[in-house]
C-alpha cells in the first residue's frame, strides 16, 4: 500500500504540491480500500459517515503514525462507596500520533458506567414455568408466547410471580464485566479523535460516540 510523507515543508510551492497529493490519496485510499461497516458505519440521517476504529488504524498505516495512548485518569468504585451505593467506573485516555518521532496529533477519549448503554439493561417478564422472556399480555392473561421462544403457557393477570416481576430498564446486572469494555472505548474514542485531526480526515468522516463500534 502506498505511504505519504507528512515531514514539514519548506517552501509554498512544496506544500501545495504536499497538501493537493494528500487530498487525493486520501480520496483514492477511502474508495479503493475503505469498507462499509468494518471501517465506517452509515448512520441514516448523518452527512458523514463515522469512522470506526480498524479504518483509523488503516489510516495510521497510509500516514505512517504511531500510536502512543496514555491513561490520564481512572475511577474504579466497585463497591459504590462514593457513588450512592452504585459502582462506577471511569477511564480518560489520551492518543498521541507521533510521525518520526515527532507528536502531529494528539486527542483525549473517556468512557464511564454511568452512560446509558452500559448502566441499563431491558428487562423483560419471565416466565416461571420455561423461564425464558416471552411473556406478552391480553385483556384477559398473561402468555408465554411461542413465537418468542415460549412454551405456551397461560397465566391470571393477578399471577404474582409474573405481576411483581420488574421491566423496563433497570440497573445492569452484569456491570463488573463492562469494566475492560469501558477502558477500550476510551481508547478507541482517543484514537478515532487523533486520526480524524491528524490526517485531516474530518471532511471524510465524523466520530459518533453514541455510534461507536
Amino acid at each position: 500500500m502506498e505511504t505519504i510523507d507528512i515531514t514539514p515543508i519548506t517552501t509554498n510551492r512544496d506544500a501545495l504540491s504536499h497538501a493537493r497529493d494528500r487530498y487525493q490519496l486520501m480520496i483514492d485510499f477511502c474508495r479503493a480500500l475503505m469498507r462499509e461497516g468494518t471501517d465506517y458505519g452509515v448512520i441514516p440521517g448523518t452527512a458523514k459517515p463515522t469512522l470506526l476504529k480498524p479504518g483509523a488504524e488503516k489510516l495510521c498505516s497510509l500516514f505512517r503514525l504511531q500510536q502512543r495512548i496514555q491513561l490520564i485518569k481512572s475511577i474504579e468504585d466497585f463497591t459504590g462507596e462514593h457513588h450512592k451505593g452504585e459502582p462506577f467506573f471511569y477511564y480518560h485516555y489520551r492518543c498521541q500520533l507521533l510521525h518520526q518521532g515527532d507528536i502531529v496529533a494528539e486527542a483525549d477519549g473517556s468512557c464511564n458506567s454511568w452512560e446509558k448503554k452500559y448502566r441499563y439493561r431491558e428487562a423483560k417478564r419471565i416466565c416461571p414455568r420455561c423461564q425464558q422472556p416471552a411473556i406478552r399480555s391480553s385483556d384477559r392473561e398473561y402468555y408465554c408466547w411461542a413465537k418468542q421462544g415460549g412454551c405456551g403457557a397461560k397465566f391470571p393477570l393477578t399471577f404474582d410471580a409474573i405481576v411483581s416481576q420488574q421491566v423496563g430498564l433497570v440497573p445492569n446486572p452484569e456491570i463488573f464485566d463492562q469494566v475492560n469494555t469501558l477502558m477500550k472505548m476510551a481508547q478507541k474514542r482517543s484514537l478515532v479523535a487523533a486520526v480524524l485531526v491528524g490526517c485531516a480526515a474530518s471532511e471524510f468522516f465524523t466520530q459518533d460516540l453514541e455510534n461507536d463500534a
